[in-house]
């Protein structure tokens, strides 16, 4: 029962954390199977209740053409449980 207790203050911090760094630069490190990483860069630019918002904007377009940006959304959970590691840059 205790364990309980723990992982709801642990999500606490977790909300605290990334709430404290809204519109910043952060370094997403992804779980992508087994064994497999992708690292990706973005700026915080949402926060929830039950979620956080990271824009990312994808560089790899011709030269003359604007950037594609798209944005996707993370649990805390995912943090909780090291699925995925968020780094402040900022």
């Amino acid at each position: 029962m205790s364990d309980a207790f723990t992982d709801v203050a642990k999500m606490k911090k977790i909300k605290e954390e990334i709430k404290a760094h809204e519109g910043q630069v952060v370094e997403m490190t992804l779980e992508n199977g087994r064994k497999r990483q992708k690292n990706k860069f973005g700026r915080l630019i949402e926060v929830y209740p039950s979620l956080f918002i990271i824009e990312y904007t994808n560089d790899n377009s011709l030269p003359g053409e604007p950037a594609n940006t798209y944005v996707e959304s993370y649990t805390y959970s995912d943090i909780l449980t090291e699925k995925n590691l968020i780094r402040y840059l900022d």
